[in-house]
This record gives C-alpha cells, structure tokens and sequence, in this order.
C-alpha cells in the first residue's frame, strides 16, 4: 500500500513539475563560480545587493505587492576556519535561535543529491514588517560556502513553493 502513495506521488508531482515547466520559460544564470537556472519573468540584479552574487526577483503580483519573493546566492570566505556542513549546520541554528525575531526551524538537515553534499534549512522570522519562511541550500567547495536562499512571505510560501524549490534544486557548484 505504501508503494501506491509513492507511486501516486511521484506521478502527481512530475505533473505539477511538467505543467511548471510548461508555463514557464526558464533562464539560465551561470558565473565561473555557480549556475542555476529561474523563470523568464523573474528578474536578476547583480549589484551585489546586500553582498550577494545575485538576487533573482519574482514579479510583484499588482500594486500592493510590497514584498518580491526571491532567490539569492551569497558565497562566504571560510578560509582557515574548519568549517565542514555539520559545523556549518550548528552555527546557523544557534544564528536563528538567538538572533532571528521569532525565529523557528521547520527543517535542518544535511542532504545529499546529484551535485553532492549539501545543509537544507527551512525556518521562519520576521523582518520588519514581512512575517518570512525562508529555505536554505549551503555547499562547502574549496574554502568557500555557496549559500542559495529562496525568501517569501509565510502567506504566499505554498503558492511560491514549487518554483523556489525548482530553482534551489538547479543549484550547482561549478568550482
């Protein structure tokens, strides 16, 4: 019976994945550094915002819409620190605990897929005004920390869900 479910999943998630894919024309953005790949409607700004490599910016849905769902890449030097993902997993816990407004993990795990290892965080904070659930992908290469972090509102985090998680997954570290 369980092989059913599983099987019933996995068709009806390669439908939404495909009727995704469908509606969307997707972009590639590829540095020497990483590449993934996001919604042709989406839009890049590489000004180094906030530090980052780049952020990937959903369009707001009208006027109102005062927060842009996003997907951001930040690479941290971690040069003669010995940090390894379980190390990197323990400081962004302790980060969240104590620094986070309303902090709290829904998720915290070190994973592994076909780019390789890798830390998935799912929490939730507040920031301002904006209630956020925020998801995490962290690669260790060489020294450095390749973080890819989808933010959105807690409102809007199922509506945005699958194409966050489809960006996040296309994901690779390329160095």
């Amino acid at each position: 019976m369980k092989n059913v479910f599983k099987i019933a999943f996995v068709f009806f998630s390669s439908g939404i994945f495909s009727q995704l894919i469908a509606q969307e024309q997707l972009n590639s953005f590829v540095t020497k550094e990483f590449k993934m790949v996001y919604p042709s409607p989406w839009k890049t700004d590489t000004t180094r915002l906030m530090g980052t490599e780049v952020f990937v910016f959903a369009p707001r849905e009208n006027e109102d819409d005062q927060f842009s769902e996003n997907v951001n890449v930040l690479i941290q030097n971690l040069e003669g620190q010995s940090i390894d993902l379980e190390k990197y997993k323990q400081i962004t816990e302790k980060q969240i605990a104590e620094v986070a407004t309303d902090g709290k993990i829904f998720e915290s795990s070190i994973l592994k897929n076909i780019h390789g290892d890798y830390y998935k965080i799912i929490y939730s904070m507040t920031q301002g005004k904006f209630n956020l659930k925020i998801t995490s992908y962290c690669f260790i290469k060489n020294d450095n920390a390749y973080l890819a972090t989808f933010t959105t509102e807690v409102a809007n985090y199922e509506k945005y869900k699958a194409i966050g998680g489809l960006i996040l997954d296309s994901f690779v570290v390329l160095k």
